[in-house]
């Protein structure tokens, strides 16, 4: 039997992660979602109520140590997760951890290092930035394969845009972005120029953060993130050889993107059109049910430490890490 364990029990589990570990179990053999974990003991029994989850526990380290689980899934808040990861991973236990991977690199490199020095070798280690999985994003990394790769691509733009976010530090949702650009562009940021726009009248640390520099591959590219503008909508534009794919990200259940768009362009019409399906279920369209069965599936059949999931480990997340520490201490550039 392949365990699944959860440890958090907030709005992000409740909405996203626990229905995809829910499907995941319903549609794969010799496998249980074993236990939940909170501090707050009415919010893990309500979980598991909720997920038929057939035990809750307050103390991570107890939950661990009775039901040593095949996998874990860490959905708690940012000050929390490096402690936490540290904590799974030092026992041996695969990880799927919920964004960001650390708030800096000093908590990026310690994850990274406890899955390194596991008590059996390394750990297999999964950092869950859920926009890399949703299908409208896949469609268009498929498409630009059959372009002939991202050496077809010559800028990329994105824009995150919010209503009446008042975050003491919006560079925790902006990671998001950051990492999505990096994904797609298949190559690290080279140099960074960031502008800042601070809005004091809708609080101290209101800010708005516009990026833009090169990768090292040399694809142009251009960030934009808005927390207080007047939608809640995030859009990317690839430029290619080929012409240009615009996507509408569907960001969470309700959003006018629904399920997700792609248009591929080409000579002045419309090349291509994918739309999600009507009706596809949130946790699906958002991408967390791919990242976490392709986690999983990877634990479960031996390639814990394959090429999949080195490529979407808490290592991977660094760089991203790196910039959005960057836009919290407003520093104006970013070189790697």
């Amino acid at each position: 039997m392949f365990k699944i364990c959860i440890a958090g029990c907030g709005d992000i589990a409740l909405k996203q992660h626990g229905p995809a570990i829910h499907k995941y179990i319903s549609e794969t053999e010799n496998t249980a979602f074993a236990a939940c974990c909170d501090i707050d003991p009415a919010r893990a029994r309500a979980f598991a109520e909720r997920f038929g989850v057939p035990r809750f526990y307050v103390n991570l380290d107890e939950m661990l140590d009775i039901e040593r689980p095949d996998a874990v899934s860490l959905c708690v808040p940012v000050e929390l997760t490096a402690d936490l990861a540290c904590r799974v991973l030092s026992k041996g236990f695969p990880l799927i951890t919920e964004k960001p991977p650390g708030i800096n690199a000093e908590e990026n490199h310690r994850m990274a290092k406890a899955a390194e020095q596991g008590p059996n070798g390394r750990v297999p280690n999964f950092a869950a930035f859920n926009r890399r999985h949703m299908p409208v994003v896949q469609k268009a990394m498929e498409l630009i394969e059959g372009f002939g790769g991202a050496g077809r691509i010559t800028n990329i733009r994105y824009r995150m845009l919010r209503v009446n976010r008042t975050d003491v530090n919006f560079a925790t949702t902006a990671i998001h972005g950051i990492d999505l650009v990096r994904y797609i562009a298949s190559s690290p940021y080279g140099e960074l120029n960031i502008a800042y726009r601070a809005m004091p009248q809708y609080g101290a640390s209101v800010t708005d953060y516009h990026i833009n520099g090169t990768t090292e591959n040399g694809i142009a590219v251009g960030m934009d993130f808005l927390p207080m503008s007047g939608v809640n909508t995030e859009r990317l534009e690839i430029n290619t050889t080929r012409g240009l794919l615009e996507l509408r990200l569907p960001i969470w259940a309700g959003c006018r993107d629904g399920a997700g768009w792609l248009t591929h362009y080409e000579n002045d019409g419309e090349a291509y059109v994918w739309r999600g399906e009507e009706g596809t279920a949130d946790y699906i369209a958002a991408g967390f049910y791919h990242e976490n069965a392709l986690s999983f599936n990877a634990v479960r059949n031996g390639e814990g430490n394959g090429d999949e999931i080195l490529r979407n480990s808490i290592a991977s997340g660094l760089q991203a890490v790196e910039i959005a520490d960057c836009l919290t201490k407003r520093k104006t550039t970013y070189q790697r």
